[in-house]
């Protein structure tokens, strides 16, 4: 499937790079003259109703391009990831699932795929360059080249694959850390790390507990005798941050953790999901320190950060000394708000819930990565059964480049049928000075 002929193709709809209002130009105009250094005063109203518009209440990257689409409805899109190779191409990966059993331990594998696509102009087009018969996808370059680090069958072991023609080939997968069965190894592109010469990322126990592999880059990212991973770490949930009893929603705990260097301190920062999602923007912080070729992760706190109860990106921007991350936030985790025309669609399973909100996805920033402020609101779904979510960003030069696992057409906020591209220009001027000072 040729993604930019694909593209071409789709019927132009509101939030897509073909649709276009005089409203959206009015709201495009205003966020603009915003970024160029407009003072708030300055900034267009709405028509009709004088409401100021913002970079928060505006979404910078709501026109998107798609990367990936499903074939037809019987599949969707997991856990998409993306990289930027030296050269400014961009690559991204996106498994593609059968809608069938939703255990990973008992579904069929011939039903998921990689599917590896390239843009050559910033990510306006895209090409379809490889299909792969695996499972998961994270990308990684070092020196150069492009590295996929993926699961033949999920929970079971850490492979990777290099690729020398930006991703149409790959050398065959090695298992790098064997499977175990109840290790369970698992995680999808996050934040990583490299100090010292070794490669830090998060990989726990399928969506229950945390943990890391790490990687010695001197003898080769896809050498086995390169690698080692920490004991798997509980994250323990307190009664008394938990509200009411709910039994919709899922019953993960801890997952999908950004490895950061916080002040020389590497952390790793967790989603958790807490009381099936009725405890909110809290997220899971873990001490990960090494002693030769052993790993120590501890279990340090719960955190709040924002959209912390879904997937998460954390990137360090060495220019702006910030970190920045993309994640969704929530906006009836409880289910206070009260509508009797809010209900799931029939025959949903009992791990969905309309409490776990995936239509907002916004960029924060931070000194430490623990204490953020809101920089913009990257997109926005209009239904609660839509949704764009776990997102995978790289820095661009002075915008960040961004993809969205979106369910636009689906009918379900989980199973996404679009892997879409997202870009929030001029990114750095959304953040004042933080910096503490005397």
């Amino acid at each position: 499937m040729n993604a930019t002929k694909q593209n071409r193709n789709h019927k132009a709809r509101p939030g897509s790079p073909n649709f276009i209002t005089r409203r959206h130009f009015v709201q495009t105009a205003a966020a603009l003259s915003s970024l160029a250094g407009a003072s708030a005063s300055a900034v267009a109203a709405e028509p009709g109703n004088g409401k100021i518009r913002t970079a928060l209440n505006q979404p910078l990257g709501q026109d998107y391009v798609v990367v990936t689409q499903v074939p037809d409805k019987n599949h969707f899109i997991h856990d998409p990831a993306m990289t930027i190779l030296p050269n400014g191409r961009l690559i991204v990966a996106a498994p593609v699932w059968g809608r069938g059993p939703r255990n990973p331990a008992v579904s069929d594998d011939k039903w998921r795929s990689i599917l590896v696509s390239r843009s050559k102009d910033g990510g306006k087009t895209w090409t379809k360059v490889c299909e792969k018969p695996w499972s998961e996808a994270t990308l990684f370059v070092h020196e150069g080249r492009l590295y996929m680090f993926t699961q033949i069958k999920t929970f079971s072991g850490v492979w990777v694959s290099a690729s020398d023609d930006e991703g149409a080939s790959w050398t065959e997968p090695v298992e790098v850390i064997k499977a175990d069965p109840v290790r369970k190894h698992w995680n999808i592109q996050t934040g990583m790390v490299i100090q010292d010469g070794w490669l830090y990322w998060a990989n726990g126990r399928a969506f229950e507990d945390m943990g890391v592999v790490a990687c010695e880059l001197k003898k080769g990212l896809l050498s086995p005798e390169a690698w080692v991973a920490s004991e798997a770490v509980v994250m323990p949930i307190p009664h008394e941050i938990m509200s009411g009893t709910f039994s919709d929603g899922s019953p993960m705990r801890c997952l999908e953790g950004n490895v950061v260097n916080s002040g020389g301190r590497l952390l790793v920062i967790a989603r958790a999901v807490i009381n099936r999602y009725g405890t909110a923007n809290m997220a899971a912080v873990f001490d990960l320190t090494r002693e030769g070729r052993t790993l120590g992760l501890t279990f340090r706190q719960l955190y709040p950060v924002p959209g912390g109860q879904c997937k998460f990106h954390i990137l360090w921007d060495e220019r702006s000394r910030l970190f920045w991350m993309a994640s969704n936030f929530p906006t009836n985790s409880l289910g206070l708000y009260q509508d009797p025309e809010l209900k799931l669609p029939p025959n949903k399973p009992a791990w969905q819930s309309l409490r776990e909100d995936r239509r907002l996805l916004m960029l924060s920033y931070s000194l430490d990565a623990l204490n953020w402020l809101p920089a913009c609101s990257i997109a926005k779904a209009p239904k609660m059964t839509q949704s764009f979510m776990y997102p995978s960003m790289v820095i661009d030069g002075d915008d960040i480049a961004l993809l969205s696992r979106t369910g636009r057409d689906s009918g379900d906020y989980h199973d996404a049928d679009l892997a879409t591209f997202h870009r929030v220009r001029n990114f750095r001027s959304l953040a004042m000075d933080i910096a503490p000072k005397l």
